[in-house]
């Protein structure tokens, strides 16, 4: 992930819970937002938010990341992307790890929730977003 912020530590992170989110949904599960924090040993910790809305569990997964005193943290959601003229299903995750004053926005497009979800493409990255910390 060459040019891409973030160290080894941090993509490791979104890769892993890219992975996590697509296996979930592939099982048939709702992928509710969480939150995952990391510390140092590598350790992670999941906190699920179930809300009337995707965007209140973002934004309740993003307070509950800024009072985690972890090292790394990562928000993810599925909603939706714009690629070109065409809306596609994706994973989001933000991440980001201390010592960054930003975080930053990764997706997996995938095929929309029924039969058989499966990952479009390779992950992205979109760009940064303002602290989880």
């Amino acid at each position: 992930m060459a040019g891409i912020p973030g160290g080894e530590s941090l993509h490791r992170l979104v890769f892993s819970v890219l992975e996590h989110a697509m296996q979930e949904l592939a099982s048939g599960a709702t992928l509710d937002p969480a939150m995952i924090a990391e510390k140092g040993t590598g350790q992670s910790t999941i906190t699920r938010y179930e809300a009337a809305t995707v965007e209140a569990g973002v934004r309740a997964a993003r307070k509950g990341a800024g009072a985690s005193g972890a090292e790394r943290v990562a928000v993810r959601w599925d909603g939706m992307v714009k690629a070109g003229d065409e809306d596609h299903h994706a994973v989001y995750v933000l991440a980001q790890e201390v010592g960054q004053p930003r975080s930053h926005v990764f997706i997996q497009r995938h095929t929309p929730v029924g039969a058989k979800v499966e990952p479009i493409g390779n992950p992205g990255y979109l760009g940064e977003q303002d602290s989880l910390f």
